[in-house]
């Protein structure tokens, strides 16, 4: 009887092993590049909000408590931001090369803009380094904090 059972059992082995072998191949559900290009869809989302002045394009892409640290050094919240969205006098806005860092379900991402506003009649333009720490909550990628420097 034991003899049927010792290839039996390293058949079963070969199988399970082979098993493992295939799962150690197979490309993790979300790489760091599906990631990389997920989050820089979302910060194109987010220009694109500041844009066009949508606060709730923008109150999808954070979370409630949301923090920045804005170029003159105040921190701000999500509704302090939204508001100031509302009003913002940007005429265009481009975003300059990005950097994704993954750390599991954080994610960091760095990068620049250049922004024209036109207030009161005159227009300026200035140039932006941030950073926007992420996090993927219930399967979504939402910002948690951020931090923006104006480069003169």
């Amino acid at each position: 009887m034991t003899r049927g059972l010792i290839p039996h059992l390293c058949f079963l082995s070969l199988v399970l092993v082979a098993a493992v072998a295939v799962q150690a191949k197979q490309p993790k559900a979300d790489s760091d590049a599906a990631i990389s290009q997920t989050l820089q869809s979302l910060e194109h989302a987010w220009l694109d909000a500041e844009k066009n002045h949508d606060a709730a394009a923008f109150e999808k892409l954070v979370t409630d408590d949301w923090i920045a640290i804005s170029p003159d050094g105040k921190s701000q919240t999500k509704a302090e931001r939204a508001a100031e969205i509302k009003a913002a006098h940007i005429t265009s806005a481009t975003l300059g090369d990005m950097k994704v860092r993954v750390f599991g379900d954080t994610a960091v991402v760095t990068g620049t803009d250049d922004d024209v506003t036109m207030t009161d009649g005159k227009k300026s333009s200035d140039h932006y380094v941030w950073t926007d720490v992420f996090v993927k909550r219930n399967g979504k990628w939402l910002a948690v904090a951020s931090q923006t420097a104006r480069i003169k």
